[in-house]
């Protein structure tokens, strides 16, 4: 299936291309990701005699493509697709007792049609998420895919499959010599689908209604962005029965450039949760949690990309993921810990030919979760891209 797709891809941007369409902007990128990590679990007491595992390790490889093709001066559409191998272990001294889960299954695939008016003054898009990833997990394939979902540890895909997802949003983009603003919003319809294998009942998340504001200033050699998005969700639903709300979420980002000989951009990232409405024991309408059981958020980076040669450059990248502990009691059963991490990276990104170029970066983590349990990562990502019309 990825594979048809990315044949697909490449006959799209050719038509395109052969048509005259803004070749430059026609794009196709073919990537794989890997991230590995490894939770130390802490020592256990010499009086408990069941044996118990000394090291928890989470893995994931991403082969995915990115697709852009110009359809006219005002219309583009963009496709993405994954396929994704997660596995999961549990080692102990004795690897007898080691244990192993694994999936590996194509992903939702995400089609994007935007329409450009007014000499690019607005934006309109219709988006669609196709239901093409593994739904109908086993149950240890469910418990990997919450251990994907846990935002301590950095992985690509921590959904496999979900329903059929459309929306649509619209956005005004004036600007004022390099000073830019965008503003607009935006609704997402989730699909019903069938989480477990074992059960047909069939779940499904809110709708997502957001709106966003952001201010852009592109000049050279320094330049920025900052911006705030809001993202409020309706009622989760199982089994067609009001089950989960998940709080109102807000992202705060910003970013500082400078274009000089050099690239170097400054960012950072702030997504704050709200409360959750849940079904308390003997209610029939969810009320606010009394306390918060989502998570906040802190990403801060560097990006660094130098010449080494016409056709070189080499890439570094530093940064520092922070999540907070929730509001609940350690020993509660809903409680989830702080974590961070911090990470380095460095590669190098080649032009090939005029129209091809290739990028590679190898990553290291290391933080805590809980302030007791030591994290450690390993990222590789590999990234081929053909976009015709280049150096012309």
């Amino acid at each position: 299936m990825i594979v048809r797709m990315v044949f697909a891809a490449v006959a799209l941007l050719m038509v395109l291309a052969s048509d005259g369409y803004s070749e430059e902007q026609n794009r196709l990128s073919v990537y794989y990701t890997f991230q590995n990590w490894k939770l130390d679990l802490p020592t256990r007491g010499i009086d408990e005699t069941s044996p118990k595992p000394n090291d928890q390790k989470v893995g994931q490889g991403v082969f995915g493509l990115d697709a852009t093709g110009v359809l006219s001066s005002k219309f583009h559409v963009d496709l993405s697709g994954t396929m994704a191998n997660s596995t999961s272990r549990l080692e102990y001294n004795n690897t007898a007792n080691n244990l192993k889960q694994s999936l590996s299954s194509l992903n939702d695939t995400r089609l994007r049609l935007t329409y450009t008016f007014g000499e690019g003054k607005g934006a309109g898009s219709v988006f669609f998420n196709l239901p093409t990833g593994k739904r109908e997990l086993t149950a240890d394939q469910y418990e990997l895919t919450a251990q994907l979902a846990d935002v301590s540890r950095k992985f690509m895909v921590r959904r496999y499959g979900q329903g059929l997802d459309i929306g649509a949003d619209w956005f005004a983009l004036p600007s004022w010599g390099s000073f830019g603003l965008n503003v607009g919003g935006g609704y997402l319809h989730r699909g019903k689908y069938r989480p477990l294998e074992s059960d047909t009942r069939e779940y499904k998340y809110g709708d997502e209604i957001f709106g966003s504001l952001g201010v852009s200033l592109d000049s050279r050699p320094v330049g920025g962005s900052l911006g705030v998005t809001v993202k409020y969700y309706t009622k989760d639903n199982y089994d067609n029965k009001e089950t989960f709300q998940a709080g109102v979420a807000t992202t705060i980002s910003g970013a500082v450039t400078y274009s000089e000989g050099f690239d170097l951009t400054l960012g950072t990232s702030v997504l704050m949760r709200g409360k959750a409405k849940i079904r308390s024991s003997g209610e029939q309408v969810l009320s606010d949690e009394a306390l918060k059981s989502g998570r906040s958020q802190i990403l801060a980076y560097v990006n660094g990309r130098f010449p080494a040669s016409e056709k070189l450059r080499v890439l570094g990248r530093l940064e520092l993921e922070n999540v907070s502990a929730n509001d609940y009691a350690r020993e509660s059963l809903g409680f989830l810990p702080k974590s961070h991490y911090v990470g380095f990276g460095g590669g190098v990104a080649y032009a090939l030919t005029d129209a091809f170029s290739a990028s590679s970066m190898i990553s290291y983590y290391t933080g805590k979760i809980d302030s007791q349990y030591g994290l450690t990562g390993l990222g590789l990502a590999f990234v081929l891209t053909f976009q015709p019309g280049q150096g012309r």
